[in-house]
């Protein structure tokens, strides 16, 4: 009985990091779109059911342990109430013939598929957050409503509730042990996500860093679509930090970040801080006019109003900035980033305050 059990253990475990990692997009694995996830999920969690009642621990005449419901429950929390239907209605039709078809698996199953119905109303319209919080309440209604039935097949008799005791201490020391490792395994990967995250993004500004733009960048290039590199640089910046310190010029740098955000969104500009005060925009689908045109707008954006800082004073803030173009341009993110920045040295030995193309050179 005792390998029966671990058997029966390991095939729930497997088919809960199977169905975790891929389907939660924890490794970027290539899995269809997510409109069919929960029926993948739903015919995949019903057929592991069929596999745990056959490799099941017979307790009594009426009665089998395994661990159907936390697959239920589980299907629940990673696929939604679709998935949860498809995999109760498959393990409960699969209940009722597993042996010779009679009143007793008809009860069996059926009620099989009713908990997965109530389960699916239940969880309906609840964000993956909230049905993982409440999984342990459902699976103990599962586990609840089986019992029941697990007595009422075998009337209420003494051996129906050593059938019961068994089948509940496997049903919660299995889905205990699983569910545990599974908010381990969406701890860490969360945490994973997040050095990703701080790798390509700026510490201060939290917009993309110089890394992520050149991706970007790249991306862009790589689908040989024309767009547009602004590069712009905060007027006189030394002096904001020789007057006010430092910190207070890394508030401006943060609220210039929003700002540029905020002024390029309408273009789909793609904001990074390239270091320093230097801050990149890349405007897919720009031509050279439309680029000019967007430029000037954010410089503007950033100048009609003053910067609040946390002193009280209220800065006046100006950029320049430098544009190239792809096609016309340049075909690589050096070439293009540099005839930018050669764009926007003229911008600032002019007099500052303007935007460059560099076909304006």
């Amino acid at each position: 009985m005792l390998l029966d059990i671990i058997i029966n253990f390991c095939i729930l475990f497997t088919f809960a990091i199977l169905t975790y990692i891929p389907f939660q997009n924890k490794l970027n694995l290539f899995i269809p779109s997510t409109k069919y996830h929960p029926f993948i999920l739903g015919i995949l969690s019903g057929l592991t059911g069929c596999i745990l009642m056959l490799t099941a621990i017979a307790v009594s005449e009426h009665v089998i342990v395994d661990g159907r419901m936390a697959v239920i429950s589980l299907s629940a929390v990673l696929g939604g109430p679709i998935a949860t239907f498809i995999s109760a209605t498959i393990i409960g039709i699969f209940r009722m013939f597993l042996y010779d078809f009679s009143i007793d698996s008809l009860i069996a199953g059926g009620n099989t598929i009713v908990i997965g119905i109530i389960i699916s109303l239940f969880i309906r319209n609840k964000p993956i957050e909230l049905r993982i919080r409440y999984v342990p309440y459902y699976f103990a209604y599962s586990v609840i409503q089986a019992s029941l039935v697990i007595c009422l097949l075998n009337n209420w008799s003494f051996t129906s509730y050593l059938a019961v005791f068994g089948f509940v201490i496997y049903s919660i020391v299995s889905f205990s042990i699983v569910f545990i490792i599974l908010k381990q395994l969406n701890n860490l990967f969360n945490k994973i996500r997040q050095i990703e995250e701080m790798s390509v993004t700026d510490y201060l500004t939290e917009l993309n860093n110089n890394r992520k733009f050149q991706e970007y960048a790249q991306n862009l290039l790589n689908t040989n679509d024309r767009f547009s590199l602004i590069l712009l640089d905060i007027d006189h910046f030394k002096k904001v930090n020789d007057t006010y310190g430092h910190p207070i010029g890394d508030e401006v740098l943060k609220e210039l970040g929003l700002r540029l955000k905020g002024a390029s969104n309408f273009w789909g500009g793609i904001v990074s801080r390239n270091g320093g005060e230097e801050f990149s925009v890349l405007l897919p689908n720009a031509t050279v006019e439309s680029s000019l045109e967007a430029a000037e707008i954010i410089r503007q954006a950033i100048e009609k109003s003053p910067f609040h800082v946390s002193t009280g004073d209220n800065l006046h803030i100006t950029v320049s900035g430098g544009i190239s173009s792809y096609p016309e341009n340049g075909d690589k993110v050096n070439e293009l980033y540099k005839l930018a920045d050669d764009a926007l040295y003229i911008a600032k030995s002019s007099g500052r305050k303007k935007v460059i193309h560099i076909l304006q050179t």
